[in-house]
């Protein structure tokens, strides 16, 4: 065997196993494709608290004009003002409101997600070099040539 037949089958078998390792590193990436798609419009005809709860009362001041002998005097009296936490339930959400001067507590939003996964099945099939030992005319020597390949795993 000549030098350079040496020098083209290992030219040929690293070219191959680069080739091939850069065609096996796409083909992982497009194996399995996912999709997912987000419904996050919530929409909801007002909403009736489920449940309502007394939490405690505060006292608010409210001014009174009082007109006495030509004269306007100013008067506070305070008004007691209940507290109260109402919990709104739907499929979409989950909310807390409280207070005389309603504020949003907390909320929990449930959106619909659909995860859709479709999986590409690896090529099993393919053409490529081909490289190793093998018997012709001349008894075993070394071979490279094009060749169909099956893969097994």
């Amino acid at each position: 065997m000549k030098k350079w037949h040496v020098i083209f089958l290992l030219i040929g078998l690293v070219g191959s196993f680069l080739i091939g390792y850069h065609v096996r590193g796409i083909c992982v990436k497009y194996e399995q494709v996912e999709r997912d798609t987000i419904v996050d419009t919530l929409r909801s005809v007002l909403p009736v608290p489920s449940f309502e709860i007394e939490v405690g009362e505060v006292e608010i001041s409210y001014p009174i004009f009082i007109k006495e002998k030509g004269q306007d005097k100013i008067d506070t009296i305070y008004v007691p003002v209940p507290i109260t936490q109402k919990e709104y339930v739907s499929d979409n959400y989950h909310a807390w409101v409280s207070g005389y001067n309603a504020a949003l507590d907390s909320i929990d939003v449930f959106p619909k997600t659909v995860y859709i996964t479709e999986k590409i099945p690896a090529r099993r099939w393919g053409l490529g070099v081909i490289g190793g030992y093998g018997v012709g005319r001349s008894g075993l020597s070394p071979y490279i040539g094009v060749g169909v390949y099956y893969r097994i795993w």
